[in-house]
């Protein structure tokens, strides 16, 4: 099933999605805060549409949840749905300067570093990072503009990647390594002010695999390991277990990445994936799910990450997603940026490419319909990973789509 696509006119550096609000960071210096989801909602298609919609740009949770499980396991149920997905791809979904603009929550000048190497957003608060440090600034919906006028300087040292989880900033450093900054109370109840090493090998960018942290490098990469421990009171905390180098879990070297449950390799003219288990105390930890092939065509790889979707790579010449169905998806051509949120609860099947005069958003959403345990390419999902167990209600989706 060929991934859907909504495009936005513009000239942007970056973008993310968070609770209903699009950030987008153009490319001369200012922030631009949307009303995603009456964006979302204005979009003019036929009302058989509007499940597929919703899904693909507003709820991705909404076919994972628990309550829909049975139902859209159905043989007949999935080929309607599937069919409404068909659809809306054969619909033009593009947002032009003036549409975008009646959506528009504020407009302002971008007081944080720009251009900045990352941004991410947790806890209602916008991390924006680069080469000079690190800074924070409310996105709590209650400031005068989308992002606060007055954000806070976290950190001098370079930052080239960051992931947030478990009230805590995984921080990549490049040549100075991996650091961790607590975000409010961390697990222990103590506060901490400045980002503290993990390791001091070569961390490019960093991701959350569970309540671990994957380091990835050209190199080679490492895996910052953590246990996690409970008490009798079933508060849980992280335990730091050591560093793990990425060449004794895949046995080679190369430039590697991982999220979640999936650790990645690039080899050769292919990409190892290993199964990454950590509440295991044998060689169940790390097992090898196979090799998805990557043709020379498309040049070395740039960047990686993994989605609930599936592997994405940016290689010199193109964007490939390796999908957990079907055979591999290409965005021919050289980005300005782009994006995954691997850890939302409602954008998770997304990814956003930037290009010089467009942003496109493009939805994947077979995912839905593969064996979460056994698929090789993309994050393992359900409904209760990292949330709780989550109840969904047909009579719930126009109001979606009306607030």
């Amino acid at each position: 099933m060929h991934p859907l696509k909504l495009t936005i006119q513009g000239h942007f550096w970056d973008s993310y999605l968070y609770e209903g609000r699009l950030y987008l960071f153009g490319r001369d210096g200012e922030i631009t805060t949307v009303n995603w989801r009456s964006l979302i909602g204005g979009v003019k298609l036929k009302k058989k549409y509007e499940l597929a919609l919703i899904c693909a740009f507003l709820r991705s949770d909404f076919l994972y949840g628990i309550d829909l499980k049975l139902l859209f396991s159905d043989s007949e149920i999935k080929d309607v749905v599937m069919r409404k997905f068909q659809g809306l791809s054969n619909n033009s979904l593009e947002v032009s300067s003036q549409k975008l603009k009646k959506h528009t929550i504020s407009t302002q000048d971008n007081p944080c570093f720009f251009p900045h190497s990352d941004i991410e957003v947790y806890n209602r608060n916008i991390y924006v990072a680069s080469k000079d440090g690190l800074m924070s600034a409310s996105c709590n919906k209650k400031t005068k503009y989308g992002i606060s006028s007055r954000p806070e300087k976290k950190w001098d040292g370079p930052v080239t990647g960051m992931s947030a989880s478990y009230r805590t900033l995984a921080i990549a450093a490049g040549d100075e390594g991996l650091y961790e900054l607590p975000l409010g109370p961390d697990w222990d109840g103590m506060n901490g002010d400045e980002p503290s090493r993990l390791s001091d090998g070569i961390c490019n960018d960093c991701s959350w695999a569970y309540y671990s942290i994957f380091g990835s490098s050209f190199e080679s990469g490492f895996l910052a390991s953590y246990r996690q421990q409970q008490d009798s009171d079933r508060v849980f905390s992280r335990e730091f277990d050591g560093i793990i180098p990425a060449h004794q879990i895949f046995g080679s070297r190369g430039f590697s990445w991982g999220v979640h449950d999936k650790l990645c390799q690039a080899v050769g003219s292919g990409i190892k994936v290993v199964k990454y288990s950590p509440w295991y105390d044998d060689d169940r930890n790390f097992q090898e799910m196979g090799i998805v092939s990557l043709e020379d065509w498309k040049g070395e790889i740039v960047s990686a990450s993994v989605a609930s979707f599936g592997v994405v790579v940016e290689a010199e010449n193109a964007i490939v997603v390796f999908p957990s169905a079907g055979p591999s998806v290409t965005f021919e051509g050289e980005p300005i940026n782009w994006r995954i949120f691997p850890r939302s609860k409602n954008y998770e099947n997304q990814l956003h490419i930037i290009y010089d005069d467009r942003l496109e958003i493009f939805s994947f959403n077979h995912d839905y319909l593969v064996d979460q345990e056994s698929k090789i390419s993309g994050v393992y999902t359900r409904a209760d990973r990292d949330r709780g167990k989550r109840k969904v209600s047909i009579n719930s989706l126009q109001d979606i789509l009306n607030n």
